[in-house]
């Protein structure tokens, strides 16, 4: 299991925040049946889908960037009761909160900015004390309207806070955290970002905002990952899967772990 990489002078360094309960597969992916599944059951655990909330830091330029802040402390009534680990996860790889220098949202779904904001006192404070914390201006302005933040308490409360204490800078596409570290923008799942799926692009989750939009951004993106040889960092990957390329063989894409 590969749970730090190099990719030039940058490290990235994988941390488990908690494991959600698993699916069943057909309860997922929107329109996807247990069927559809059928040719990819090996990937299954005990038939049901697992996802991981793991999330990296990333050593670049004499910084620590914090990739998304995981689901928080909980114990998380809608995933079974689940506490999360994110802060003792860094910690056994070597680092702390107080090391983390930029805190880089993905997305603002609930299980990547739980770790964000400590409401155990008197008033709300950063669970990482010395970062700025950077969030998706399309994001912000689609999750700040009235009509979503209505259904979106991960965001009144561990993203709006942020922008309150004056720790949050919004960012654009192609916005440059260190001088290694550039955001990418693929949105669908959120205005933001969407995740990959390999072999087949066109199924979308159910929490996709925008299904167009994600199947657009998974195709470009696995084409990008094949043609220029990236290195893909899944956080919701199986821990010892989550660090891996795209490949094709016999006219198909598939998931290489390093």
């Amino acid at each position: 299991m590969a749970d730090r990489i190099r990719v030039g002078n940058a490290e990235i360094v994988f941390a488990l925040d908690m494991i959600p309960p698993a699916r069943p597969p057909d309860a997922f992916f929107e329109g996807v049946t247990a069927a559809d599944w059928e040719p990819y059951k090996d990937i299954l655990e005990d038939g049901q889908i697992q996802l991981y909330y793991g999330h990296f830091f990333v050593r670049s330029m004499g910084k620590t960037v914090m990739v998304d802040t995981g689901m928080g402390p909980g114990p998380h009534a809608d995933r079974g009761n689940v506490r999360g680990d994110l802060l003792n996860a860094i910690r056994a790889q070597g680092a702390s909160p107080e090391d983390i220098d930029i805190v880089a949202h993905t997305h603002l779904h609930g299980d990547h900015v739980g770790w964000n904001i400590d409401h155990s006192g008197d008033s709300p404070k950063p669970y990482f004390p010395n970062a700025r914390y950077l969030v998706p201006r399309l994001d912000w302005e689609h999750f700040t309207q009235p009509e979503h933040l209505a259904y979106s308490p991960q965001v009144r409360d561990s993203v709006i806070p942020l922008e309150k204490l004056g720790l949050m800078d919004l960012v654009d596409e192609g916005h440059q955290i260190t001088e290694e570290m550039t955001t990418l923008d693929t949105p669908g799942h959120t205005p933001g970002i969407s995740n990959v799926q390999i072999q087949e692009p066109d199924w979308c989750a159910g929490v996709d905002t925008s299904k167009p939009d994600s199947r657009r951004s998974r195709h470009s993106l696995l084409q990008r990952a094949e043609d220029e040889d990236y290195v893909i960092a899944a956080g919701h990957f199986h821990p010892e899967q989550h660090i891996g390329k795209v490949i094709r063989s016999n006219g198909r894409r598939y998931w290489q772990a390093l």
